[in-house]
């Protein structure tokens, strides 16, 4: 039984990149969640995307209501508009979120509300820097599953995900307002789910909430930890190795807290570009499709992570 999240210094990872790997594969092969600490990001950039999510939400709902999240999930999503666990919820999430989709070449993938707009400059070099820092884990990924030179080596991954290309890669700003336990009907504000893509980064502010399902049983806090960046599998990267990494269930829970604070976090879901093909990783440690295969290649049907993500969307939204 697992009844922790450990946490992986990246300090090393220049100098020592096989252990650091080693690490992260083991996280990834047991419980699919795993804490990087000395990751590089600088926290004013953290705290000021913070700021900006907090200046966003706390505009009148007609406002944001003017850039709501359609099909190509970019946008705003109200309260209640995502529910991420369908056969379960009684109603939506009890969230609002901001979607950005990557600034290809430079431009923002749809007009944005005017708080954003006056710091584009500064949303794209963020976008940017942590894509860059979910590159090197990547990196650390193909290390770890000793993927031949000859077959991309430890460039595999991040070759599939390049920035500038069309995917499903979103930074998103998130709040979960105060109070409305009472009224919510449900302890859990977000429902349990995986994530979609090939691994997400996750910022959390002031309060925790976000439990995880380790070992497949039982659910555990992931606490917050200063400066750390909390990285989870997700189901195309599980989908690639055949069911050897673990994309994870995961929720957030009404804690006592949330009754007197805002919990804001900041994802950023990290997806292959769309035309990417979904089937397996050149790795001898990557072990056969099998009958406890998960995903669409236990069926042998081989998608692209574009018509994947488009099935989880279409089955998540209430556009």
């Amino acid at each position: 039984m697992i009844d922790q999240i450990p946490v992986i210094d990246f300090s090393n990872f220049d100098t020592n990149p096989k252990e650091v790997a080693a690490n992260v594969l083991n996280a990834c092969k047991t419980i699919g969640f795993f804490y990087i600490i000395n990751h590089g990001l600088p926290k004013d950039q953290i705290d000021h995307s913070f700021e900006l999510a907090k200046e966003f939400f706390d505009l009148s709902s007609e406002e944001k209501r003017k850039y709501l999240i359609q099909e190509d999930n970019h946008g705003y999503s109200e309260l209640y508009q995502e529910t991420l666990d369908p056969e379960n919820q009684k109603q939506g999430d009890h969230k609002e979120g901001f979607n950005f989709r990557n600034f290809v070449n430079g431009k923002p993938y749809a007009p944005l509300p005017p708080i954003f707009e006056k710091e584009q400059p500064f949303i794209e070099e963020f976008s940017r820097a942590c894509h860059g820092t979910a590159m090197r884990i990547l990196q650390a990924f193909a290390i770890a599953l000793e993927i031949p030179e000859e077959e991309g080596g430890a460039k595999w991954f991040s070759d599939r995900h390049t920035y500038d290309r069309q995917s499903g890669e979103v930074l998103r700003f998130l709040k979960y307002p105060r109070g409305g336990e009472s009224t919510y009907k449900e302890t859990v504000r977000a429902g349990a789910h995986s994530d979609y893509g090939s691994i997400t980064l996750l910022f959390q502010k002031d309060v925790p909430g976000l439990e995880v399902k380790a070992s497949r049983t039982e659910w555990i806090s992931a606490p917050l930890i200063e400066n750390s960046i909390l990285v989870n599998v997700g189901d195309q990267l599980q989908e690639w190795t055949n069911g050897l990494f673990k994309s994870t269930l995961h929720r957030v829970t009404f804690l006592p807290e949330h009754a007197h604070v805002d919990r804001y976090s900041m994802p950023v879901f990290i997806h292959p570009e769309d035309d990417t093909l979904l089937s397996p990783i050149p790795s001898s440690i990557v072990p056969p499709p099998s009958e406890s295969t998960q995903g669409v290649a236990k069926s042998g049907e081989i998608i692209t992570a574009g018509e994947h993500l488009r099935r989880r969307l279409n089955a998540t939204y209430k556009y």
